[in-house]
């Protein structure tokens, strides 16, 4: 919840099941306070410790965008593709390093230098990206599969389809030791804890590796299918452990 307030020793206490030392964590606590990522609360002696108001928004937004990653698929494979055509001086090499790593959070690949394509219907996102990071120099376009690589090798070409498929196999795999644990009832709390914490964090890089392309432009067995019931089935299994194991620590530092 987005007024929901943490006691800092239950947070440093949790962050140990992370294997963050108690001095990181209030390093860490203290930087995310200076940068507006978190506000703290006193109460008498007691410090507490909430999310801001810009970081709650943008958790949100981002977590809707994981929760659905492999679920909404392009469903018409000869729907228009999104061009994105942009320029960024030489010198402005931080927001040229900015605009890739968000324009790849959107789906977005490099075809050529300054030409980005996506199977995503996400020209509004990008084009206020853009103007959000000072690149007056964007505009959009859209063209099918076959017209944008026309003498040029296919759209498809600007993802790596064979490093993505091992990424997804590798990460199933991953996870097949603690599924068993977590089904034989052999998983604790803070283990709980810190194997959702890992896997969103894994999961949530997928999205820039593949943009949900038609599936015929794929090789036959993808298997994004397989690994997003092996997030869900560790991130959702393990909540109620992973959330008793909280309410735990909070409760340990503010009964109230």
């Amino acid at each position: 919840a987005q007024d929901a307030v943490v006691p800092s020793g239950a947070v440093v206490e949790l962050m140990s099941d992370m294997g963050v030392s108690p001095s990181g964590t209030r390093t860490l606590l203290s930087r995310l306070t200076r940068e507006g990522r978190l506000r703290s609360v006193k109460e008498g002696r007691r410090t507490f410790y909430a999310l801001s108001e810009q970081a709650f928004t943008r958790l949100s937004s981002g977590f809707e965008t994981i929760r659905h990653f492999g679920l909404d698929e392009v469903q018409d494979p000869d729907s228009p593709w999104l061009i994105l055509m942009f320029s960024v001086p030489e010198e402005q090499r931080a927001v040229r390093r900015q605009l890739r790593k968000s324009l790849s959070w959107l789906g977005f690949s490099p075809l050529y230098d300054g030409v980005w394509i996506t199977p995503r219907p996400v020209g509004r996102q990008a084009i206020e990206m853009c103007r959000k990071l000072g690149v007056e120099s964007a505009s959009i376009a859209t063209g099918s599969i076959e017209a944008i690589g026309r003498g040029y090798g296919r759209p498809t070409d600007a993802w790596d389809l064979t490093l993505t498929q091992g990424l997804y196999e590798a990460f199933i795999q991953h996870l097949a030791s603690p599924l068993k644990r977590l089904a034989d009832g052999e998983m604790t709390g803070g283990e709980a804890l810190r194997l959702r914490t890992e896997v969103m964090n894994i999961w949530r890089a997928f999205p820039a590796f593949d943009p949900g392309l038609p599936e015929r432009e794929l090789p036959a067995g993808w298997p994004r299918e397989a690994a997003r019931a092996a997030f869900t089935g560790l991130y959702d299994g393990a909540a109620k452990l992973a959330g008793d194991h909280v309410r735990e620590g909070v409760a340990r530092h503010s009964p109230a």
